[in-house]
């Protein structure tokens, strides 16, 4: 098929499939025929900005902070990382559009409610895909010869719940072109953040003492930041409060969140009776850096690092309360996970016989992380 009749076809999907199903901001990039067509799914919260330009946005909205960088000179009080320069990273759109790969981009109508409307969506989208794409492409393919494309699902977070549901939804015969699917920290067998983080923005953070930060600080300049920091206790206090609020990135407080908690209907559900596609390939990324803001202590030009959002120092006051570790999964997301999913949650259900690989990120990092792109770069491309 040649390119013309490709772009032909990937915008009419486009423009039907919008206006038949209600898709916000659908985007359908052809790149060169033959290629993978890879349809992204963005997680809770967010929208088909996470995939073209995280950066952009407004880190209050993402929660995506460089950790490695201090707060910009001027800071007084309570500061916290800084937000990634513009040009810091390039947005999965880049990296497939630099490589002539296809892809379908969209935002959910409800990101942050029930899981049903975004599965909802996803089907619609697959299967206009299917019939509006990939039916006349083979048709080409057998008059004039060539390749199908393949179909490639890349999904961040509880994007990759939403594709699992749109998988058992349609099945292998509503999908005959899928070969791949990857997923980016994606909490497989659930989350206890969004409970944790809510009951510690309720009540937790009353048995939590901070003022133990001041310990931790350098001898010479111990007493002289314990007074500043007195004064800013309440600020880091309530930093930090806001700061596990976002361990998703936004704010974990609608009703999808109660969703992702293991054993919920939701992953009953989805659990009874799922079974692997057959010529499907599963593929699970993780995430092993919970830290996604770091708050610091600004005064005299100086800004002194006070904690880390899921440091150990953190874990460890939590751990002290009773009942924390036992009610909370043993705190699996803040001790080695991205500070939204666990490492063994990342990984797919046993019978998907999936291989996994881990990343030193946190959750909103998977936005922009090279060597994770890379890594679903050669999958896509093999």
């Amino acid at each position: 098929m040649d390119h013309a009749r490709f772009e032909e076809l990937m915008r009419n999907f486009q423009t039907q499939c919008s206006a038949e199903n209600s898709i916000f901001d659908l985007t359908a990039f052809a790149g060169q025929p033959g290629a993978p067509i890879v349809v992204l799914v963005h997680g809770i919260g967010g929208n088909f900005r996470h995939w073209s330009d995280p950066i952009g946005m407004n880190p209050n909205d993402t929660w995506l902070f460089d950790i490695n960088a201090h707060p910009p000179k001027g800071t007084n009080g309570v500061g916290t990382s800084p937000a990634y320069s513009s040009n810091a990273a390039s947005s999965w759109t880049k990296i497939l559009t630099d490589n002539n790969i296809s892809y379908v981009t969209f935002s959910q109508a409800k990101p942050g409610d029930l899981i049903e409307s975004a599965v909802k969506e996803l089907v619609a989208i697959l299967s206009s895909l299917e019939a509006q794409v990939f039916t006349p492409y083979e048709q080409d393919v057998a008059a004039n010869g060539g390749t199908v494309p393949a179909l490639i699902i890349v999904a961040h977070s509880r994007g990759g719940l939403v594709t699992r549901h749109a998988l058992k939804q349609l099945g292998s015969a509503g999908l005959p072109h899928l070969r791949k699917v990857i997923t980016l920290c994606t909490p497989h067998r659930g989350s206890f953040m969004p409970r944790l983080s809510n009951d510690y923005n309720n009540f937790l953070h009353n048995q939590i003492d901070f003022n133990i930060l001041g310990n931790n600080l350098p001898g010479p300049i111990q007493g002289f930041v314990d007074k500043v920091l007195e004064k800013n206790l309440n600020q880091v206090a309530n930093t930090v409060r806001e700061a596990m609020l976002h361990s998703f990135g936004t704010m974990a407080t609608s009703p999808g969140f109660s969703e992702l908690e293991p054993g919920s209907p939701m992953f009953q559900g989805l659990e009874a009776g799922e079974q692997a596609l057959p010529g499907v390939q599963y593929y699970g990324f993780g995430g092993f850096n919970p830290t996604f803001v770091n708050v610091y202590l600004c005064f005299l030009g100086q800004a002194v690092q006070l904690i880390a959002t899921a440091s150990p120092m953190l874990v460890g006051m939590l751990a002290k309360v009773a009942g924390v570790k036992s009610n909370y999964g043993g705190l699996a997301e803040l001790e080695l996970g991205d500070s939204a999913v666990a490492l063994t949650s990342s990984v797919w259900p046993d019978q998907f016989n999936s291989p996994n690989k881990n990343f030193r990120i946190n959750h909103m990092q998977a936005l922009i992380d090279r060597p994770m792109q890379d890594a679903a770069l050669q999958l896509i491309k093999a």
